[in-house]
């Protein structure tokens, strides 16, 4: 069976990139190891699926080279995203940090996605898992289509279960190992290596930090607050957060929350994190109003925090203490320890609690059109290349933003 285009993987990337190839009138098949379309991106956003957002940037993403974004949004934008809603008929809300959720299951999304690739001729290969993939050139050890007389592969091909498929393009949207329960690998990614491709390691963001045991905050899970955080690399500590102020919940294993798992996506192992506490109001100038001269030192901070937060924060010798019998050097420790609190974290919790990963084919290895500078005809969208979103629809929006680039780069057969 000769196709236009083979696309491995039938996620967002996958199903959209499929689908535009077909509408165009090249002949598409579309393989995944799995019995149902999109398993991931059915558990997107706590099953809703956070679509995409309306602050589309360079800035809201990670990767060996984000100007890619800059073509990929133009190809596909938030009104795109939202136009894709209203052409699947699904409805939508608007939260805070321009976060755009569907109002029903994520699954809806991919079961219409396939089925306007089924309406477009897409030829489905589901549950088969692909295998013995080869690429143009290669040598053949047997005839058919896909050889031309002196044995060299002409075409792509690759077995889907105990099918042969052989293909002109070959597109790549078999996402990250994040996710390793759905059945999430790298096999793929080493595949491209193989073939000359640079490939950044795969690394878990959108993903808890665990602390230390008995860290100085330890036993405060269940506790959630808004936070600004920061890194911190021998003296200098920067706050790479594009948003600012995001909420944290302390775990029983450290913490987690939106701000963690968006500072996830820059924390490297052997960097300290860095907490403020109360990012909207300076300590200072509540140690230096005089209303507040009688109160106790943790009194005041419990005002303003948590009381079991506020206990573990305040230092011994201080928190007895009224806050009028503070001078500059306790006042400025104060403050060091409510606005700049550091910790070295442990690690993170790794790719199976993480919702994405960062990593993967580096864009130094692809066109601006995410075609392979090393195997014409070759292509990758989607998680398997090394952009990462953070937390706010980014990586679902990456995702058929690079879907749809890759579908108008395919050619089809004469």
């Amino acid at each position: 069976m000769l196709y236009d285009v083979a696309v491995i993987g039938a996620g967002p990337a996958g199903l959209l990139c499929a689908r535009d190839a077909a509408r165009r009138g090249l002949r598409v098949a579309l393989i995944d190891s799995h019995e149902e379309p999109g398993v991931k991106l059915a558990i997107a956003g706590g099953g809703k699926g956070n679509i995409t957002n309306r602050i589309l940037a360079e800035n809201r993403y990670v990767g060996s080279d984000t100007g890619i974004l800059r073509s990929a949004l133009k190809v596909f934008s938030c009104d795109d995203a939202l136009a894709l809603m209203r052409e699947l008929a699904l409805p939508w809300e608007e939260r805070d940090f321009g976060q755009i959720f569907g109002l029903k299951p994520a699954s809806f999304m991919a079961d219409r996605l396939a089925v306007q690739c089924d309406d477009a001729g897409v030829d489905f290969y589901l549950g088969r898992t692909a295998k013995n993939i080869t690429r143009p050139d290669a040598e053949g050890e047997i005839s058919g289509p896909a050889f031309g007389r002196s044995g060299a592969q002409t075409y792509f091909s690759l077995f889907a279960g105990q099918e042969k498929i052989t293909a002109r393009q070959l597109v790549i949207a078999a996402g990250s190992p994040a996710c390793p329960q759905l059945g999430a690998n790298d096999q793929l990614a080493r595949l491209a290596a193989s073939w000359g491709h640079d490939i950044v390691p795969f690394q878990p963001v959108l993903v808890p930090l665990v602390m230390p045991e008995n860290w100085a905050l330890s036993g405060l899970e269940g506790i959630s607050l808004n936070v600004r955080l920061g890194l911190k690399a021998g003296n200098d500590i920067r706050w790479p957060d594009p948003e600012g102020i995001r909420s944290l919940l302390f775990t029983h294993r450290g913490v987690s929350g939106p701000a963690v798992l968006v500072v996830s996506c820059w924390w490297k192992p052997g960097e300290e994190l860095v907490i403020d506490f109360l990012p909207e109001l300076p300590i200072l100038e509540l140690l230096n109003e005089k209303e507040n001269g009688k109160l106790i030192v943790r009194n005041l901070l419990a005002r303003r925090l948590p009381a079991r937060l506020a206990d573990a924060l305040c230092p011994e010798d201080l928190a007895r203490r009224k806050v009028a019998e503070l001078g500059k050097k306790d006042r400025l420790r104060l403050a060091d320890i409510v606005h700049r609190f550091c910790v070295l974290p442990a690690g993170t919790e790794g790719l199976r609690r993480a919702e994405a990963a960062a990593g993967g084919v580096s864009l130094a290895s692809l066109s601006r059109k995410l075609e392979s500078l090393h195997v014409p005809g070759l292509f990758f969208c989607g998680e398997i290349v090394d952009i990462a979103g953070l937390l706010g629809g980014y990586n679902i929006h990456w995702a058929f933003a690079s879907g749809a680039m890759v579908a108008k780069g395919l050619k089809k057969g004469e």
